[in-house]
């Protein structure tokens, strides 16, 4: 763990923001698994848990074909080393300080907690010697045909249907979105998209919108709106992207979206990043909860 006197905001937000530029594109999905069943997720070599977030993001922008990553001290646990010349990538953390201090009000001592953004530095396997991790190896993705269902995401979006009472309006139509006021979703037919993991993808999108519904996750840019279609580039759009890329990495399917991907979409993007250094790390945290809420998954935090 490292304390910091830079802006770690900004080191961040530019960071992405040169993946942007260098790939246009938002897409970090790597379409591989390993063979002990893992997927698309960066993730501790030692420990075998992921790194979720922003970190999810900054490790999956190298091209590494290994998912583990070790801080060089845990390189050494392993009597392995890092290579000369190799460096090494920042990952992002809260550290929660308290302190007490006293209500002149009460006159009582209370507890109060602030928290803190910190960094590690991690190296992938790939720039190490010496180091072997189990189920390190990489098998080939499963290929899917153009227009055809995906069960494994299509039981998801059953199963959140069925969970939440949603309402799906799944018809020929030229645009994908939530209406918060009559909580429903409303999709163009699976063959109006060029691939099924462009549909799929989309749909994720949308059904992130709905987790924000104030009997949900409660966020502020969805219950006080009555109609998702033109929504503004802001934190709740960028959530509901990055949602849809975790849940494509959790399953193992490419995050494709042609429209998502244009070029006039990106420099929307751009322009909200730049305006704002904390919005991808924000958007991320939401996207987190977004994904695990979807697939009824617990929270976990992790640090290195």
């Amino acid at each position: 763990m490292k304390n910091t006197n830079f802006d770690l905001y900004e080191v961040v937000t530019n960071k992405i923001l040169d993946e942007i530029e260098k790939t246009g594109k938002l897409n970090w999905v790597k379409e591989w698994k390993t063979k002990q069943g893992t997927n698309a997720f960066p993730m501790n070599g030692i420990s075998k848990k992921r790194y979720e977030g922003i970190n999810f993001f900054l490790l999956s922008m190298h091209d590494y074909t290994s998912p583990y990553w070790l801080t060089y001290k845990q390189v050494e646990q392993l009597g392995g080393n890092v290579r000369k010349g190799e460096k090494s990538t920042m990952i992002v953390f809260w550290k929660v300080n308290e302190y007490t201090k006293l209500n002149t009000t009460t006159q009582q001592d209370e507890t109060k907690k602030v928290p803190l953004l910190r960094y590690y530095n991690v190296f992938n396997v790939e720039q190490c010697d010496n180091v072997t991790i189990k189920g390190d190896a990489v098998v080939e993705p499963t290929e899917y045909t153009e227009n055809e269902k995906i069960d494994i995401a299509q039981n998801i979006v059953d199963t959140y249907q069925t969970r939440e009472n949603i309402r799906y309006n799944i018809k020929e139509s030229d645009r994908a979105y939530y209406q918060p006021s009559t909580d429903s979703i409303t999709m163009p037919l699976l063959n109006q998209f060029n691939s099924s993991q462009s549909f799929y993808s989309t749909f994720f999108h949308e059904i992130s919108h709905s987790t924000g519904h104030k009997n949900r996750l409660n966020r502020k840019e969805v219950v006080e709106t009555s109609f998702f279609g033109s929504c503004d580039y802001g934190t709740e759009e960028l959530t509901a992207e990055l949602t849809s890329a975790f849940i494509c990495a959790e399953i193992g399917i490419s995050n494709e979206n042609t429209e998502r991907n244009s070029v006039a979409y990106l420099k929307n993007w751009k322009n909200a990043i730049k305006g704002d250094k904390k919005l991808f790390l924000m958007a991320s945290q939401r996207a987190s909860k977004s994904a695990k809420y979807i697939l009824n998954k617990q929270e976990e935090t992790h640090e290195e």
